[in-house]
């Protein structure tokens, strides 16, 4: 069994359909069909089934292909991880360098600060506590940093989650709390506060914030939720904002207010939009994570450095007077 095998009996159990997972796959539907059968045969037992009581529902997979199936992802998952680790290795250097990935609403002293960890490509010594290898900045699609620490896509990356959230399989240190803001429209009546309440902000439609794959609670976070019946959530004007400009140029069009992190009211100054902080409600944590398994020494450097193993992140940290790093996991 090797992991061709594997990636085309997945694309079959994510399909339920030979014909859909060989379009998929580049492939002929008979040419899929022979290669599933060879896998069963190589197993010795049978893993898809037709579904002849509700054929309009798929194949079914048998016990011995739901088995498969979970840890066919587990092992593609890593296969592509490492594959990702190596190109990154592969540029000849002596340490591999340390990918750490951010998204538009990560703030840019904490990105900085990581980038300032490099040893000099190799030469030794730097902030990174002599791990001589150099980190690259990866910009992440909004709200897929956890997932590409999961691909390996990078080595670390920096988060923001609701308190008390659990990373299965991740170190995940918190380096500061901000606020919650609303984001309106600099014409909106409530503007020029200084803060507001979620009584204040009833009813008002609000962005879609997407995240409709990822823990319900990270959903309900952006939202506001739950929410005392004083203060109902008003409609949830969609399409979801891929991006913080997106969300910025929906909000200033009038189709809603949003809630974000407070970290995007110093970073994003556009006269046409406010952020008012929401008084009574959790902030939100900032943090950063790695794969508990991985403990390649130039990862452990620079994560000892950005969560303070190493002196911290000193003059980095976004507010005065914060809680300090602290394990959420």
């Amino acid at each position: 069994m090797d992991l061709r095998q594997l990636r085309q009996f997945t694309a079959v159990a994510d399909a339920r359909s030979f014909t859909a997972a060989a379009a998929e796959l580049g492939m002929s539907q008979p040419a899929l069909s022979q290669a599933i059968a060879r896998l069963e045969r190589e197993l010795d037992c049978v893993l898809v089934l037709r579904n002849k009581q509700n054929p309009g529902a798929g194949l079914l997979l048998t016990p011995a292909g739901e088995s498969l199936y979970a840890d066919a992802a587990a092992l593609l998952v890593a296969a592509h991880r490492a594959e990702e680790r190596a190109r990154r290795a592969g540029r000849g250097l002596t340490v591999p360098p340390v990918a750490v990935g951010f998204s538009s609403s990560t703030p840019q002293a904490l990105v900085a600060a990581a980038v300032g960890l490099s040893g000099g490509g190799g030469g030794g010594g730097g902030a990174a506590g002599g791990a001589g290898g150099d980190v690259i900045p990866v910009q992440l699609d909004w709200a897929h940093e956890h997932e590409s620490v999961v691909s390996g896509l990078v080595d670390l990356a920096f988060l923001q989650y609701p308190a008390g959230t659990g990373f299965a399989g991740h170190e995940v240190v918190t380096l500061d709390r901000v606020p919650r803001v609303a984001i309106v429209a600099a014409a909106h009546p409530l503007a020029s506060r200084a803060e507001v309440t979620l009584a204040e902000l009833g009813g008002e439609p609000v962005l879609d914030p997407g995240l409709g794959e990822g823990p319900s609670s990270f959903r309900e976070f952006w939202l506001a939720g739950p929410r005392p019946a004083e203060a109902p959530l008003g409609p949830i004007v969609g399409p979801p904002a891929r991006t913080v400009e997106e969300m910025c140029t929906f909000v200033s069009a009038g189709r809603g207010m949003a809630i974000a992190s407070g970290v995007l009211a110093g970073q994003y100054h556009r006269p046409d939009l406010a952020f008012v902080p929401i008084a009574g409600i959790e902030p939100i944590e900032v943090g950063v994570a790695k794969l508990s398994e991985d403990h390649r020494p130039q990862v452990l450097a620079v994560w000892e450095a950005l969560t303070g193993g190493a002196g911290g992140l000193g003059d980095a940290r976004l507010a005065p007077g914060g809680a300090g790093p602290q394990n959420s996991v």
